[in-house]
């Protein structure tokens, strides 16, 4: 077990966006506020090699240590290559933040059968993918999974715009209840964020028509994956956890 003020072993997966392609997502900015925290990232892309990389070698400037690894999080046969790749580089696992996901604003009578497959397939199945073939390596560190939902995805509602995106993200908190009962013996905890309108969400609603009164930031975030990475939430699993001010409630 890694004591919580000892470095980690990280992997977010979908990391997107970093500065030279636009404000950062959420993935890159954890990857980026992490590792200045001391934990190594192992850094997952699907396609976007040149912010990846751009990514890596931000943090390597600033003396952190990353790793990009390209895979499809919705392939089982790039996941095992992930996970041996981290293995062989790293000797292991101690956290993994499940954070990818596909999102399409528009209405379900328009969605092609790509966009309804790919949503799915990046939130509900990514998740179990990516998190089935870490536990042996998250097993033997008595390892964190930290699993990115959405602010509103734990209660049945209409979701005529987004439909496929909150069925997975739904499918992701049963996943990670599944997953922390189970687990629980290996001392692998599983919980859940389930954030709101982050200052780059797309479309990005009035910050007036948030309870809070303003959009959420990625150190809102990262606030909360720091308490889940604390020896303080070594007894928290299977919580989900709000972070959203008020939306979606």
């Amino acid at each position: 077990m890694v004591a919580a003020n000892e470095p980690k072993r990280i992997l977010i997966t979908g990391v997107g966006r970093w500065p030279g392609d636009g404000k950062p997502g959420l993935g890159a900015s954890l990857a980026y506020h992490l590792a200045d925290q001391g934990h190594t990232i192992v850094i997952n892309y699907r396609s976007d090699q040149a912010s990846a990389t751009r990514l890596a070698r931000t943090i390597r400037e600033r003396s952190g240590t990353a790793l990009p690894v390209r895979c499809d999080v919705t392939d089982t046969h790039q996941v095992e290559l992930l996970a041996e790749t981290i293995q062989a580089e790293l000797g292991g696992l101690d956290v993994l933040i499940n954070n990818a996901g596909g999102f399409v604003f528009k209405d379900y009578r328009r969605l092609t059968t790509d966009e309804w497959e790919d949503q799915l397939a990046s939130t509900a199945s990514a998740t179990f993918y990516v998190s089935q073939a870490m536990l042996p390596m998250l097993r033997r560190q008595a390892g964190r999974i930290i699993n990115i939902s959405d602010a509103g995805a734990d209660r049945i509602t209409a979701r005529p715009r987004t439909l496929p995106y909150h069925i997975g993200k739904m499918g992701v908190l049963m996943i990670t209840k599944t997953m922390a009962r189970a687990e629980a013996e290996h001392s692998v905890t599983v919980n859940a964020l389930l954030p709101g309108v982050l200052d780059n969400s797309e479309p990005l609603p009035p910050a007036a028509d948030i309870p809070a009164g303003r959009h959420g930031t990625a150190e809102d975030i990262l606030a909360a994956v720091n308490y889940l990475l604390s020896d303080q939430a070594g007894y928290t699993t299977g919580s989900f956890i709000q972070v959203g001010g008020g939306w979606n409630l």
